[in-house]
């Protein structure tokens, strides 16, 4: 018999790799001011390694207009596409091999290769080479995904909301303050400037994550799934390269249509292997169920076209003006980053509005009223984008467009899926939009390769150029309403969950117009890639 006035001690959890319970957080500790520090500063450590990507891909982006007129070279494209192959071909192994040896151990390989790519592309002598960089580069993809993970891992189960919308979250502030960041430093220091901002950032990523203890290790159940991967990543980077050539050599030649013929037939057998393995790091039999396979699908693809379309405004704005040759605004980085507060600003706010009015009125409903501000916003800019005035208005509507469309996309996963299965969703949902964002990308540099004129070996836009490519966007925005016209009736998000995944979804999608998304792409309910789903949840408009 128990005579002590306190009750008998519940069944301890195996320790955390922090040295904390599993149970602590279902039962106050003597020493909690001390966990609630050495959380605090757990939270510290991870936020910035999470969001480096959002940083990076900002400071990145901006710089390829200078980095085009350096070396002289048409296929820029490439700058931002080789590290966004790497990322999704990395990602499902890192995933699976922070399962088996320690997301903190593989999240600090994956950094110190990100900060080799970054050596080598800031001191590139030449562009392949920083090509080559780009690629070494685009391996610390992964981490995003990997530290969001560990926020499960690390975190007592009440504390794991609070600390996931944070991480999640604080994209909104980087978002804001980073183009006024990089402007500054490409205005003041030029591209190369830039470029050693991101590698002295990894390397802060990497004295941080040095700070994060191990997380628990697991078993894998199942074989990693590498020949998916490699024939996942080798066929697009096939298609995108005959996409590329398409202009240049003609969409006849051999040049165009070997390259093209060879990646669909391996994205033929990728999609056959995915079918038949155990484990697929894409698992497509998801797509069977169609609520599951049209707002998957539906999602992903307005969304690329909202992400790839922020490189327009870029050259537009940051390239010179020269008769006859380009028809750039010439301006400056930091004025160009000024003018995007509004639009970012509206596309934040839009998560938390969203969240408020998925409650009332249905998630598809709302995922419409987005297509269609997004489409309008992009037609509009395809023909008002000459001055200041014009920039902001038609960006303060495409951003609106655009926040409702991420927030949106995470009310609706919830809506078809059940909660065991929000994670692989999740995972589904990330590595098709980075697919897509590949494919658009291209297309669209393809759109302004119509448009242009090469002088001393760089490509120059004239305003056709802009004008095709707002409206290329604005008609992948149309395929995916198309899509989305299929999503059946979806049940209305209730209480303050609809809000916070809203507002959470709208930051963790953002990384990925960065050319990544900061969620657990290809991870399941257990963190293991391509686990299969049950159909376990009836959708109903309310």
């Amino acid at each position: 018999m128990n005579l002590s006035p306190d009750p008998a001690p519940a069944p301890t959890a195996p320790d955390r790799a922090d040295g904390t319970s599993a149970a602590d957080g279902l039962r106050p500790a003597p020493d909690a001011p001390r966990r609630r520090a050495r959380e605090l500063r757990l939270l510290l450590a991870l936020i910035w390694p999470g969001q480096l990507l959002v940083v990076a891909g900002i400071v990145a982006a901006n710089a390829q207009p200078q980095i085009a007129q350096h070396f002289h070279t048409t296929q820029i494209a490439w700058f931002g596409l080789a590290f966004t192959l790497a990322t999704i071909v990395a990602t499902p192994f890192a995933v699976r091999l922070g399962e088996v040896h320690g997301k903190r151990r593989v999240m600090l390989v994956l950094a110190a290769a990100g900060l080799v790519g970054d050596l080598i592309t800031v001191l590139a002598p030449n562009y392949p080479v920083m090509v080559l960089g780009r690629v070494v580069a685009g391996l610390y993809g992964p981490v995003a995904v990997l530290v969001l993970a560990a926020v499960r891992d690390l975190f007592p189960p009440r504390r794991v909301a609070v600390a996931l919308g944070t991480v999640a979250g604080s994209v909104g502030v980087l978002a804001l303050v980073t183009p006024l960041l990089s402007g500054w430093l490409l205005d003041a220091f030029g591209w190369r400037g830039a470029l050693w901002f991101l590698v002295g950032s990894t390397v802060v990523a990497l004295l941080t994550l040095l700070c994060v203890p191990e997380t628990p290790r697991r078993a894998a159940a199942g074989r990693l799934d590498r020949p998916g991967a490699v024939l996942l990543g080798g066929g697009l980077a096939l298609v995108v390269f005959a996409v590329g050539r398409g202009r240049d050599l003609g969409w006849t030649s051999a040049g165009v249509t070997v390259p093209l013929a060879a990646g669909a037939a391996v994205l033929v057998a990728f999609t056959v292997l995915e079918l038949r393995v155990a484990h697929p790091i894409l698992d497509l039999r998801m797509l069977r169920r169609r609520p599951v396979a049209t707002v998957l699908v539906g999602s992903s693809i307005p969304q690329a076209a909202y992400f790839a379309s922020q490189s327009i405004l870029i050259f537009l704005a940051l390239f010179p003006a020269i008769p006859h040759v380009s028809d750039g605004l010439g301006w400056s980085t930091t004025y160009v980053a000024v003018l995007g507060i509004p639009g970012g600003l509206v596309t934040f706010g839009a998560g938390i509005g969203v969240g408020h009015l998925v409650r009332a009125v249905s998630p598809r409903t709302v995922w419409y009223a987005g297509l269609a501000l997004l489409t309008a916003g992009l037609v509009l800019a395809a023909f008002h984008h000459r001055d200041a005035s014009q920039i902001v208005g038609t960006g303060v509507l495409t951003g609106l467009g655009g926040g409702i469309l991420m927030a949106g996309q995470q009310t609706m996963i919830v809506s078809v899926v059940s909660p065991e299965e929000q994670a692989a969703a999740n995972g589904m949902s990330s590595l098709l939009t980075q697919v897509c964002l590949t494919l658009t990308t291209q297309f669209l540099y393809t759109l302004l390769s119509g448009g242009s004129t090469v002088l001393d070996g760089t490509a120059f836009y004239r305003d056709e150029a802009f004008t095709d490519a707002y409206l290329g966007m604005a008609a992948i925005v149309a395929l995916g309403l198309l899509v989305s016209l299929a999503i059946p009736s979806l049940r209305r998000a209730q209480g303050t969950a609809a809000q916070g995944t809203a507002a959470q979804g709208t930051a963790a999608q953002g990384t990925a117009a960065q050319g990544t998304a900061a969620q657990d792409t290809g991870s399941g309910p257990s963190g293991e890639p391509g686990r299969p789903l049950k159909d376990t949840r009836t959708t109903t408009d309310a």
